[in-house]
């Protein structure tokens, strides 16, 4: 089984990684031919809590994303693991351009919405299916740390699609094989819209605030102030998901401050993308729940001040 990774951050390469280690044949598509021959040259080691898997230099297969669509159209890949930031979609969707008319199998792990709908119309043949993981990893050059064990759920949404076939159905739930064989807790969703729209708004109170106050998620809440900012954020979107049909959980509240407690050290990727003077996922993010609440009728003047402020910020970032 070939299964392309694009995008090798941190998540990229533990997922790779453990496909890799498991048996399959895994491709790492990078930004550039430099980042490709690091990888191919170093190797890169999963650590867990419990073992560590070396994958050695002669068993990776790196190479440069513009190299893509020529190796594809050779040797088909069976499943694409799309791991690359919104901010890299449209660079994604130009290499990929000469495979349109062809099948690809994609799973999108991106944060934010919009992405998909533009996937859609540049590869209208391919079959897309939303990857929503908890998963984390910490990542020191090739060494990755395995930030405990999430859950991945896979799905198709709604939007895209009016009833899956059999054959797609069948492709998403060899994915799921795939991903538990290599061992993440990984099952096929039927609400994965629901399930969307729930991380969109863990990600739309989290990580605009940790990016402007520079800390990590746990200290979003051991201050009063700072919980009644994600409070407003939090009743602010419950109003335009109310208005555009969307119903989530009645503990989402307490399921939010969960997620804080459980990512404490962690550094969301806003705030890793503001501190290296990177682009962004605000726009796909707070940006989205802005232009939801436009189409109905109502305003987002929370979530209008947070996409200001981030996408004003210096591209230099802060220190």
């Amino acid at each position: 089984m070939i299964i392309d990774i694009v995008g090798a951050g941190s998540l990229g390469l533990l997922y790779g990684g453990k496909l890799l280690a498991a048996g399959n044949q895994v491709r790492f598509w990078t930004r550039t031919s430099v980042q490709a021959d690091l990888l191919s040259r170093d190797g890169v080691t999963i650590v867990e809590r419990d073992e560590k898997i070396y994958i050695q230099p002669h068993q990776i297969e790196a190479k440069s994303i513009n190299e893509l669509s020529d190796t594809w159209e050779r040797t088909p890949g069976e499943w694409l693991l799309l791991m690359v930031k919104q901010t890299s979609i449209d660079d994604f969707i130009h290499e990929v351009g000469p495979l349109k008319d062809h099948v690809l199998n994609i799973a999108c792990f991106q944060n934010g919405m919009g992405h998909l709908e533009k996937l859609q119309a540049a590869l209208p043949h391919s079959l897309l299916c939303t990857a929503i993981t908890t998963e984390g990893a910490k990542r020191a050059q090739y060494q990755v740390t395995r930030a405990g064990a999430g859950e991945t759920r896979l799905g198709r949404r709604n939007i895209l699609i009016e009833a899956p076939t059999s054959i797609e159905e069948k492709r998403t739930f060899t994915l799921s094989r795939l991903l538990q064989q290599a061992g993440f807790d990984c099952t096929v969703s039927n609400e994965i819209d629901k399930l969307i729209y729930r991380k969109l708004l863990i990600n739309a109170v989290i990580n605009p605030l940790t990016a402007l106050w520079r800390i990590p998620n746990g200290e979003l809440i051991i201050k009063e102030d700072r919980k009644k900012f994600m409070r407003q954020l939090y009743d602010e979107t419950l109003l335009i998901y109310s208005a555009s049909g969307i119903r989530l959980d009645q503990d989402m509240w307490e399921q939010l401050i969960g997620v804080c407690r459980s990512t404490a050290t962690n550094t969301s990727s806003m705030l890793a993308d503001v501190l290296q003077g990177r682009g962004t996922e605000v726009g796909s993010i707070n940006g989205h729940i802005v232009r939801m609440a436009q189409k109905s009728g109502l305003a987002a003047p929370t979530h209008e001040i947070l996409l200001h402020l981030i996408e004003g910020m210096q591209p230099e970032g802060v220190s």
